[in-house]
């Protein structure tokens, strides 16, 4: 290949890759309006203050398929809203003992509307 062509193939070989990596998305599958959301409460020992809130709150929303997580030390627990689909409690659960808080149980939430960034537990 030419000199010359060869800036001209980088630019095209890089495009591809955008286009083609474009409509894929870290947190989601193809369409998360579509898929059905769980909400669990999730029992947490060792949380003492906010910082312990953020932590737990930075490490489950690492993970592929959650939609939001609020974690309260006063209460000992966190809410978590995720996609089944694309997670589980077992992933969940990995998350907040890699970030060292034992997990004591889960318990479903049947209102899925209590999980609000902006809210209070």
């Amino acid at each position: 290949m030419s000199k010359k062509r060869l800036p001209l193939f980088l630019i095209g070989l890089f495009v591809a890759l955008a286009v083609v990596s474009c409509g894929k998305s870290k947190k989601t599958a193809n369409n998360e309006t579509t898929m059905e959301k769980s909400l669990i409460e999730v029992s947490i020992g060792g949380m003492t203050c906010t910082g312990c809130e953020q932590t737990i709150q930075a490490g489950i929303t690492k993970l592929e398929g959650i939609k939001s997580v609020k974690a309260s030390h006063i209460a000992g627990n966190a809410l978590v809203e995720y996609f089944p689909e694309i997670t589980d409690t077992v992933k969940i659960k990995a998350a907040i003992t890699g970030s060292g808080y034992t997990v004591k149980r889960f318990k479903p939430v049947h209102d899925s509307t209590i999980v609000d960034q902006g809210s209070e537990l």
